[in-house]
Order: structure tokens, then sequence, then C-alpha cells
């Protein structure tokens, strides 16, 4: 009697456990937010690279209005690349700069993000989301804007003030072009820094000084408002991937402060 007792124990608490695993641990309904409107497997756009979403039935159910589950990303001949835990509104992003690209999903976990080995294919007109078919992307992509190479040089203030040493940067291509609203972080001797944005005529706010004193100013690679990286981010990412890094003293430029006659 005892036995048997301890048996059916056995049996309900396995039960449990496994009706447990089912419904909030095992992630095996693949996900689309609607029939029509989005596909169950997200392609990157020139379809070397596609992203399936699973959910437990407990997520299927509950979160239908903060979709969430796992993300598992593989190449085009079905081999997982990676997985994690992500929100499906929020990505995925396929990113590409300067020749290589990386899919992520931002704005929640950072539990998923990957530099991928080849090259994701852009869109015209979006990164982010799932492409399911040839027909979302332009092929051949239309040629690119011509490239703009950034040039830093320190030059005397258009409007000075009476600091007896003084200096502007300004930035502008190769065709002295200016950069506007370029952003930027300038580093003076003492230790303190500015952060601003270049005017329309890709100046920098204007530098004073007591003295003779060498300025440095940083800018970003990445310009969008959201992806403004600080030298701190660059150099964790040369950490984590030394051989597709941007290094920080190649954005890093320095000018001495011009003395500005009476």
């Amino acid at each position: 009697m005892k036995l048997s007792t301890f048996r059916k124990a056995g049996i309900f608490i396995g039960c449990v456990a496994l009706l447990w695993f089912v419904l909030f641990d095992w992630h095996f309904i693949l996900y689309s937010s609607a029939p029509d409107y989005e596909p169950k497997i997200c392609f990157s756009p020139n379809h070397e690279y596609y992203i399936k979403r699973f959910q437990t039935p407990f997520q299927a159910i509950f979160y239908k209005l903060d979709p969430k589950g796992i993300a598992i990303l593989y190449d085009k001949s079905g081999k997982e690349l990676r997985r994690g835990f992500v929100k499906f509104f929020a990505g995925p992003i396929w990113s590409t700069f300067y020749a290589k690209s990386s899919v992520y999903y931002e704005g929640v976990d950072y539990d998923f993000h990957m530099d991928l080995p080849s090259l994701a294919g852009e869109h015209p007109d979006r990164n982010r989301g799932c492409f399911a078919e040839k027909s979302d992307y332009v092929t051949p992509r239309p040629p690119p804007p011509p490239r703009r190479d950034f040039i830093v040089k320190g030059v005397e203030p258009l409007v000075k003030t009476k600091a007896p040493y003084q200096l502007q940067f300004l930035v502008e291509d190769q065709h002295n072009v200016p950069f506007p609203s370029f952003r930027y972080i300038i580093y003076r001797e003492d230790g303190t820094q500015q952060e601003g944005e270049t005017d329309e005529n890709g100046r920098t706010t204007v530098i004073e000084s007591t003295q003779g004193e060498i300025i440095k100013i940083y800018l970003s690679p990445f310009q969008i408002e959201k992806n403004f990286t600080r030298p701190e981010q660059l150099e964790g990412w040369c950490s984590r991937s030394p051989d597709k890094c941007i290094r920080v003293e190649d954005q890093t430029f320095s000018a001495n402060t011009i003395k500005m006659e009476p």
C-alpha cells in the first residue's frame, strides 16, 4: 500500500513536471504575427541567412500584444549560428557598415547579436524585419551614393572671442563641403570633455584658452542619433573582434589652439 502511494505520488509529480516543461519551457510553436502580415521565417535581404522564432504555449497564448520567445539564426545551409531570448517586435535588424554585416534585436535584452561571416544584403528602404521573397529587395542594388570622406582641420574661429588663444575644428569632405550636425566629443588638456554637433558650416563650438593647448576631438564613425558610438564602445568592440574593429585613434584628431592677435 505504501509503495503504491509513493508510486502514484511520483507519477503525479512527474506529470506535473512534464506539463510545466511543455507549457512554460519548451519553445516549439513557430511564431507568426498574422498569416498575411509577417512570414514565419525571417530571411535576410539576400536570403543568405534566416531566423526562426519559437514560443512556448504559455507565451503564444498570453503574450500576443508583447510577443517574445527564442530566436534562432541559421545560414542558408541550415547550420545554426546563434539563439537567444528576444522580444519579436524589436527586430530582427540586418545591419551593414563598412562592408560588414550583423543581425540584432534592439531595445530589450541584448541577448541576440552577431557579426555575420558574410554580407546579409541591403534593402533600399528598410533594414528591419522579415524578408520572405526575393522581390522584397532590389537586384542588382542601386548604385551607392558618392563616398564622402570627412576631413578634420583646426582653424581660427569665424567669430572670435576675447580669449588670447582660440580654436575651432572644421569638418568637411574631400570636396570642401562641410558636414553639419556631425556629433563630436572635445577633450581638453585639463581632462574636461565637451560634447556637441557641428554647425551649418561644419564647425565646432569655439574653444577658448589662456595659453597654447593641444585640443583633441573624437568623431563617432556611426552618426545616427541612437548609434552615436562612444570611444569606450569602440574599445569594447575591438576587444571582442580585433580583426573587424575601428580603432579609437583613427577617429581622434588634435590641433593646437591659435594665438589671437590683439
